[in-house]
């Protein structure tokens, strides 16, 4: 057998759920800018980690170059 809501208990069951909903809105907006930020930070770092590396194996290359193409006297 189907319950039968009053009008008051049906507004309060909507209230409720309104009220979920923004909490779990605030709760994904939160969780969203966190992933961002996290993103960010990860960005940076591979950022800096390819100038450290190909500062590194360019600094290689050319010592190579350099060993190649000028004779030591």
């Amino acid at each position: 057998m189907a319950k039968i809501y009053t009008r008051r208990e049906v507004k309060r069951r909507r209230i409720n759920f309104k009220i979920f909903a923004g909490i779990y809105d605030f709760v994904g907006a939160v969780a969203g800018i966190v992933v961002i930020i996290a993103c960010a930070i990860l960005l940076s770092a591979l950022i800096n980690w390819i100038v450290r590396d190909g500062q590194e194996s360019f600094a290689s290359l050319w010592k190579i170059f350099q060993d190649a193409v000028i004779i030591p006297k």
